[in-house]
């Protein structure tokens, strides 16, 4: 799934000075100066004059910001093409965003695909948080083609304006990503899309997006959804039902993992649980479509989606204990 844009499309995404500024925290007067003086991007122009900045402006600022913080002359690098930008930050950051390898306390796993976030976030360090981000993607083709196996727990997918269909190849991305959440950052939309969107369990949230605020946004969304590796076993029934540990292709490994793992265990549980997270999508599609039964069925979903959770904390235990027999084997 792309979502491609069109001439129309291109307007509706443009923004104000003032998004640019919270953005790229440059001061709409330094914008001014630097557009008037070294000529660094050239917005359009409203019919009543204001300045509109694309998606292509707000990346090469970012990348300007970047270097002047870092020490350079605005007047230095603005004649440099992007690539050229990107490759003194380079110089500059030999040390990339820490992965979860890095640091084993930051162990939910966010992945995000979009240009300005991807940008911004390639030579950004957000500290004193409880995760890490694993893949940072500039759209759904560069995703797709250098995505790791690693499990997903948070999916940040920037998308610059969403119309009715979109939403549901939104959801067809997210639920093949095997991600636990996805927190969706938007342009521009209209009310059909809106009132679609609110059906689904997806965080949204309108652009412009600080770096302070996305921080916030996630680890609001880790503390919510009790999105951790240390799921605890006691199951409140009338709670939510806890999210997912496996992602489909972890599962499906599990499930043909005989050569590795000696018992039979791991395959009964992991297609067991496969069947469960079936049932749990059925039932969201039932509530849906029968109105009349839709409590019966949300209520069927979410226990069901306990049960998965009880048998995942069961296949976790299985695996742990077969790692221990092997490490202590001559």
């Amino acid at each position: 799934m792309t979502i491609s844009a069109n001439p129309t499309t291109e307007t509706l995404t443009s923004f104000k000075i003032g998004a640019v500024s919270r953005i790229t925290n440059i001061p709409i007067d330094t914008l001014r100066i630097w557009e008037r003086r070294y000529s660094v991007v050239v917005p359009i122009r409203s019919n009543n004059s204001d300045r509109q900045y694309r998606n292509d402006d707000i990346n090469r600022l970012t990348l300007l910001k970047m270097l002047v913080d870092r020490g350079h002359s605005i007047g230095s690098i603005a004649p440099l093409a992007n690539e050229k930008l990107i490759e003194r930050l380079e110089i500059h950051d030999q040390n990339k965003i820490r992965t979860k390898s890095d640091d084993t306390k930051k162990n939910v796993r966010v992945v995000v695909i979009g240009e300005v976030l991807s940008l911004q976030l390639e030579h950004f360090d957000i500290a004193e948080s409880d995760y890490s981000f694993t893949g940072l993607y500039r759209n759904e083709t560069d995703y797709t083609a250098n995505k790791q196996d690693d499990a997903i727990d948070v999916l940040i997918y920037e998308c610059p304006a969403i119309q009715g269909d979109h939403v549901k190849e939104i959801d067809a991305l997210f639920k093949n990503s095997g991600a636990k959440q996805l927190m969706l950052i938007y342009g521009f939309t209209n009310s059909a899309a809106k009132k679609l969107l609110r059906k689904t369990d997806f965080t949204y949230i309108q652009a412009p997006i600080t770096i302070d605020h996305l921080n916030k946004e996630i680890n609001d969304l880790i503390t919510e959804n009790n999105i951790s590796e240390d799921n605890n076993f006691v199951s409140d029934l009338d709670s939510k039902a806890p999210l997912r540990t496996y992602s489909n292709n972890e599962l499906i490994k599990l499930s043909s993992a005989s050569a590795t793992i000696k018992c039979e265990c791991p395959q009964h549980l992991s297609s067991m649980i496969l069947k469960l997270i079936q049932f749990e999508i059925y039932s969201d599609e039932c509530a849906t479509r029968f109105k009349k039964d839709g409590d019966l069925h949300k209520l069927l979903g979410n226990l069901t989606g306990h049960a998965r959770s009880i048998m995942e904390q069961a296949l976790k235990k299985v695996i742990e204990a077969e790692a221990e027999t092997d490490s202590v084997k001559p």
